[in-house]
C-alpha cells in the first residue's frame, strides 16, 4: 500500500487548494486582470483564527477535544506510550480477504476488487477525498543540486508547480517543492518531497534553502 510520487503530490495539491479562497499564504500572489476585475468576487482574506472558526461553523463543530499531553503522564489526557495498549485491533484484517469474506485468488481480483477496497478506506479514513474538479498543476524544474545526505549521494531538484487558475484568475498559486532521490538509483526507490510555504518557520529544518514538510513516498 505504497503511494506513488504523483499521488502524493496530488494529495498535497488538493490540501493546498482547499484553503485557496479563504486564506492567502506564501506562494499565492493576487493579480487582477482588467478583463475580470469587475466580474469576479475578490479573494477572501482571513486571520488564522477567523479561518478556523469558519471551518468549525461549516462542520457544525462547537468544541474540540484536547490533544494528548505528551509531557505530563498524570494528566487526564496523557499520551499513551504503552505498546500493549496502542492497538485496539490486535488482529489486523487479512489483506487478501474481501470485505464480503471471499478470498483473493487471482491478480485480477486484487487489482479490481481488494485493492479498490483498501484505496477507498484510505480515501475515506486517512487521506480525505480529492475534489472532482481539482485544477491541474504544471511542474517546472528550476534547479538541480548534487549533494550527499548522510553517506548517500543524492540528487535534489527544486520545482515550482503552477496551478491552473483559469476558473479564478484573481489568485495565482505557485507551489514550491524539492524532490530528493538517490543519485545511483536504477529502479523504484523511496524519495523525500518537501513542500515549501515561503520563509523559514521557527525551528523548522531546511533543505537547500527550502523549508517544508517531509512526505516519504516512492519514485
Amino acid at each position: 500500500m505504497f503511494t506513488s510520487t504523483k499521488r502524493s503530490i496530488g494529495w498535497s495539491v488538493a490540501l493546498i487548494l482547499s484553503t485557496l479562497f479563504v486564506m492567502p499564504f506564501a506562494g499565492v500572489t493576487q493579480t487582477i486582470p482588467p478583463q475580470n476585475a469587475g466580474t469576479l468576487p475578490p479573494p477572501v482574506a482571513m486571520t488564522t483564527q477567523e479561518d478556523h472558526q469558519r471551518m468549525m461553523n461549516l462542520l457544525n463543530i462547537t468544541s474540540l477535544r484536547r490533544g494528548a499531553d505528551g509531557r505530563n503522564p498524570d494528566a487526564p489526557n496523557a499520551a499513551n506510550y504503552d505498546e500493549s495498549k496502542a492497538n485496539p485491533y490486535p488482529r489486523l484484517p487479512d489483506p487478501l480477504i474481501l470485505k464480503n469474506g471471499k478470498k483473493v485468488t487471482t491478480a485480477k481480483m486484487w487489482w479490481t476488487k481488494r485493492r479498490a477496497e483498501i484505496v477507498e478506506d484510505f480515501d475515506r479514513e486517512i487521506y480525505g477525498r480529492v475534489p472532482k474538479n481539482t485544477p491541474g498543476v504544471k511542474w517546472e524544474v528550476t534547479g538541480t543540486i548534487n549533494e550527499v545526505k548522510g553517506d548517500v549521494p543524492v540528487i535534489t531538484k527544486k520545482l515550482v508547480g503552477h496551478v491552473d487558475n483559469s476558473s479564478y484568475p484573481l489568485v495565482t498559486v505557485n507551489i514550491a517543492l524539492t524532490l530528493t532521490t538517490p543519485a545511483n538509483a536504477i529502479g523504484p526507490v523511496p524519495v523525500i518531497m518537501e513542500f515549501g510555504f515561503g520563509g523559514p518557520r521557527p525551528g523548522a529544518a531546511t533543505n537547500a534553502g527550502m523549508p517544508g514538510r517531509c512526505s516519504p513516498s516512492r519514485k
